[in-house]
């Protein structure tokens, strides 16, 4: 069941210390792409989808992706922003929003490290920057904002944030936010074990 069955409607976008987060749209797709490709080593183990993005991954080939985004964010299945620099002249990152029983998650064994039942869990979260920003600290400066974004501009009661065991950098700066895993993911098809933390 998507957002938009639930009633969960997508918030806007907000502004934040030096960076813009706002739907992610068709017409960002070269900016899109120019930061897809500066972090290509990073988001092969991120997406777990080798070879994505492959070395030939084209514009035209991202609009295709950022098409499909768009169509579900309008529809209100997945929620997908872009985080950009303060003028959006450069995309430095994206964030995705998913339910619970998304189609990612039908075939995952779940595994709860504290007891909860995974259906009380109401939206995921990932997100990735670019690896050029992580030396300022700007990773940690965005998840603590899109943290405080999903406790003042969302009705979700359990959201979670999902990264996965190879992203040594990403796990860092989730737990040095107080987060606490939560629960594991296990896909056939991925290379690695996915964590939940909240």
């Amino acid at each position: 069941m998507g957002f938009s069955e639930r009633g969960i409607e997508p918030a806007d976008g907000f502004v934040g210390d030096g960076f813009v987060v706002r739907p992610l749209v068709p017409a960002d797709v070269e900016l899109d792409h120019a930061a897809v490709m500066a972090s290509r080593e990073f988001l092969y183990h991120w997406e777990q989808e080798p070879p994505y993005p492959p070395e030939d991954f084209s514009v035209a080939d991202n609009l295709a992706d950022l098409e499909q985004m768009d169509e579900a964010h309008r529809s209100g299945s997945r929620y997908t922003y872009s985080v950009l620099n303060a003028d959006e002249s450069e995309v430095l990152g994206c964030v995705y929003l998913l339910p619970n029983d998304d189609r990612m998650y039908r075939s995952a064994h779940v595994t709860s490290h504290d007891g909860t039942d995974f259906s009380t869990i109401d939206a995921t979260l990932s997100f990735w920057v670019r690896p050029s920003t992580w030396a300022d600290g700007f990773e940690r400066s965005l998840l603590a904002a899109l943290l405080q974004w999903l406790r003042d501009d969302w009705s979700f009661e359990r959201p979670v944030i999902l990264t996965n065991e190879h992203l040594d950098h990403q796990i860092a700066t989730i737990e040095s936010l107080g987060l606490v895993r939560r629960f594991d993911y296990d896909r056939d098809k991925d290379m690695y074990t996915s964590h939940a933390y909240a």
